[in-house]
C-alpha cells in the first residue's frame, strides 16, 4: 500500500522538477530549430563528462549537431543529439573563464536538466525559477535566430 503512495509522489515531484511545458507555437518553432541545426549545423562532440552529467549517455562522447554564435566574451550553442533529437543542449560559456551552464531540454522545447561546470568541475543542479528563466531566455535567442516567429519550414 505505501509503495502505490510513494510512486504518485515520485511522478509528481518529478514533474515539478521538469516544470510547464511550452506552448503549441514555441514546440513548433523548436522542432523546427532542431530540424534545421541537424541540416544546416557543423558537426561536434559533447564530451563525456558533460553527457553522463547532462543523462545523455555513461561515459560516453554524444555526436551532434551544433549551431554556434561566438563573440569576445561569450560562446553561445545549441547541440542536438545525432543518436536522439530529442537531447537537445543549449549551452552558454564565458570565452574568457571557460565556465558554462547546459540546459538539457526536449525537442520540443521542455528543460529536463541544468549543469554549470565552473573552474572545471561540473555539477547537475536542482532547477531553479532562475535557471528557468536563464532556460527561456537563451531558447528564445535561437528561437528567433533557426525559426523566426511567422517563418515556415
Amino acid at each position: 500500500m505505501a509503495a502505490v503512495f510513494i510512486l504518485p509522489v515520485v511522478i509528481f515531484v518529478s514533474a515539478a522538477q521538469a516544470g510547464p511545458s511550452p506552448g503549441p507555437e514555441a514546440q513548433k518553432r523548436m522542432v523546427r530549430a532542431v530540424d534545421r541545426t541537424l541540416r544546416e549545423g557543423v558537426q561536434a562532440t559533447l564530451p563525456p563528462h558533460l553527457s553522463t552529467l547532462l543523462g545523455i549517455t555513461e561515459e560516453k562522447e554524444s555526436l551532434v549537431m551544433q549551431s554556434l554564435v561566438r563573440t569576445e566574451k561569450v560562446v553561445r550553442g545549441l547541440d542536438v543529439s545525432m543518436a536522439s533529437r530529442n537531447d537537445v543542449v543549449l549551452f552558454v560559456a564565458s570565452a574568457i573563464t571557460n565556465d558554462q551552464i547546459l540546459y538539457l531540454t526536449s525537442g520540443e522545447g521542455a528543460l529536463r536538466r541544468v549543469v554549470s561546470v565552473k573552474a572545471g568541475i561540473g555539477q547537475a543542479l536542482r532547477i531553479s525559477g532562475e535557471d528557468r528563466k536563464a532556460f527561456e531566455k537563451e531558447k528564445q535567442f535561437w528561437l528567433d535566430r533557426l525559426a523566426p516567429a511567422g517563418a515556415t519550414k
